[in-house]
């Protein structure tokens, strides 16, 4: 495995060659004491950045758990939009069982504690979710905007949906993949200590006959997972809901409606879209941060030691990031009366099932009866 290094003065260097590095028998550091200690943290330090991902891990997976269970429970609530949401919900989820953990741990010991295969496993699956997200919440806007500026188009069938979900996942998974063979675990033995760390290793190549190298393959990457998955489909979401708020706030719907039925529908509307704007600038806001940072990591200078305030910065961002996963049931409750709705009619219907089992007594025939009405009862916001 290569370890940070420089072409030799005295090489020839062909552009556009494949560079290879020179690599000493490793047994050729034992003679040496390691250059530099190991990172040291004060117990505070480490203390805080355990309850703060401690209380982001708790948040994200009990607030997330609930949204899937409570979209499992509630038939009504499984709408095109909110089948999208519990396809987010999950990818939300899954960061806070197999992302913050590790990005935690990584910043509290001295080496890299996880072995080979979180290696490589760590950065592919935060890229994965964090496409999937995105894509997500782009899918959610195009079919907001064909639903309410194409009111007469039919609606997605859940055929298509599911088909549309399980293409964001081949698609983010395909985006990510490149990290599962780029990664690996670098180590070198010192007479004093052990230096192991996880690392990229991109093919680097002679850029002039002045020995500069580049490695184009890592440059396009990042471009392409940047710009094209993310910074792209975030100005589509963008133009997308300015859209829709123009045709909901200005232009009035074709047909003739009742005067309460429209007013009730366009109610709905407008709550159900100021949650997913609300949600769509909450991701931008905790993630864009992380990826200027990605960007300007690969564009910086190779090989260049970084400023210890700038480390500091790039943890910050990640752990913003990663509590945007947290943050989205808060959000889906307190913007959107049906989760709120949804939320109290599953904890009744699993409290009921839980006085069932204990008691055993059937349900009364009135109370079979209210919920039938309420399931006839008109509900604006149930289509969207």
């Amino acid at each position: 495995m290569s370890f940070p290094h420089t072409p030799n003065a005295t090489m020839s260097c062909v552009p556009g060659e494949r560079f290879h590095p020179y690599l000493p028998d490793p047994e050729f550091f034992l003679m040496f004491s390691s250059p530099k200690k190991p990172p040291e943290y004060p117990a505070w330090e480490i203390a805080l950045k355990i309850l703060f991902y401690v209380l982001a891990i708790l948040l994200d997976i009990v607030g997330n758990s609930l949204v899937i269970i409570i979209m499992f429970v509630n038939q009504r609530m499984r709408t095109t939009t909110n089948v999208l949401i519990l396809n987010l919900a999950v990818s939300d989820f899954m960061v806070g069982i197999s992302c913050m953990w590790i990005h935690v741990g990584a910043q509290i010991s001295p080496e890299w504690p996880f072995g080979h295969f979180m290696c490589k496993f760590s950065t592919f699956i935060q890229v994965t979710l964090v496409t999937s997200s995105v894509l997500t919440l782009t899918v959610i806007s195009v079919e907001r905007f064909i639903a309410i500026v194409y009111p007469f188009r039919p609606h997605w069938s859940a055929c298509t949906t599911g088909l549309i979900i399980a293409m964001t996942w081949l698609v983010s998974v395909t985006t990510a993949s490149p990290h599962l063979f780029v990664r690996h675990l670098a180590e070198i033995r010192w007479s004093d200590r052990h230096e192991i760390w996880c690392a990229e290793d991109w093919p680097e190549y002679f850029k002039d006959s002045q020995c500069q190298t580049w490695k184009p393959g890592r440059i396009i990457f990042y471009s392409i997972e940047g710009i094209v998955m993310y910074f792209l489909p975030v100005v589509v979401m963008i133009v997308a809901y300015s859209v829709i708020s123009y045709r909901l706030l200005v232009r009035k719907p074709p047909g003739t409606l009742i005067g309460s039925t429209h007013s009730a529908q366009a109610k709905a509307k407008r709550k159900v879209i100021k949650m997913l704007v609300i949600v769509l600038v909450a991701f931008v806001v905790c993630w864009t941060p992380q990826q200027i940072l990605l960007l300007w990591d690969v564009y910086r200078p190779m090989y260049e030691e970084l400023d210890p305030n700038v480390k500091v910065i790039k943890y910050v961002a990640l752990y913003i990031a990663y509590l945007n996963s947290a943050l989205n049931p808060i959000l889906y409750s307190g913007f959107n009366e049906n989760f709120r709705k949804g939320f109290l009619e599953g904890f009744n219907k699993c409290n009921l099932l839980k006085n069932r089992n204990r008691v055993g007594t059937a349900t009364l025939p009135h109370e079979e009866a209210g919920r039938k009405a309420e399931d006839r009862s008109p509900n604006p916001d149930k289509a969207y």
